[in-house]
């Protein structure tokens, strides 16, 4: 039933460049680090490599630190501040600092998004308004307009930003 109705779905959500590879899912987190692309949440990666022709498998997984962990804190303010040079910007948004509950959140609020155009087009010689326009493209509001909170897809802005020429 699901590959009849929900094809897409069922079939991991997947996520095909220009050129017909597929490239991620719309369902699970990438991690992007270089100055040029929008980046997601934090993320907690384990990696292991297996013998058959597999490869290298990476495994997405939650901190387990709670909110009063001094841990977690250390980690927050360390990754605010190097995030926050990175962008010329203060105030640096929850969501880039710390993990969502499943490690692999695919998007981020419009607000985060926004916090790092500026960023984003000195690294591809590209107008702030462009980079935006692209944002707002991969901009989903709440779910039947009540459900939810708006969000942006990093994947697919990102693929997106790739294709344009600076």
């Amino acid at each position: 039933m699901g590959q009849l109705f929900f094809n897409k779905q069922a079939n991991g959500s997947l996520i095909t460049n220009s050129k017909g590879q597929k490239v991620g899912s719309e369902l699970l987190a990438q991690p992007f680090t270089a100055k040029k692309y929008l980046w997601g949440r934090n993320m907690i990666l384990d990696t292991t490599s297996f013998k058959s022709t597999q490869g290298r498998v990476a495994y997405g997984t939650i901190s387990n630190l709670s909110q009063t962990s001094t841990e977690l804190r250390t980690q927050v303010k360390q990754r605010a501040a190097v995030i926050g040079a990175l962008n010329n910007q203060k105030n640096v948004p929850a969501e880039l600092v710390t993990t969502s509950g499943s490690g692999l959140d695919p998007e981020i609020s419009p607000q985060a998004a926004a916090y790092q155009v500026e960023r984003i087009a000195r690294a591809r010689s590209l107008s702030a308004k462009t980079v935006q326009k692209v944002i707002s493209k991969y901009t989903s509001q709440k779910t039947g307009g009540i459900l939810g909170a708006a969000r942006v897809n990093v994947l697919q802005v990102n693929l997106a930003l790739d294709k344009i020429k600076s």
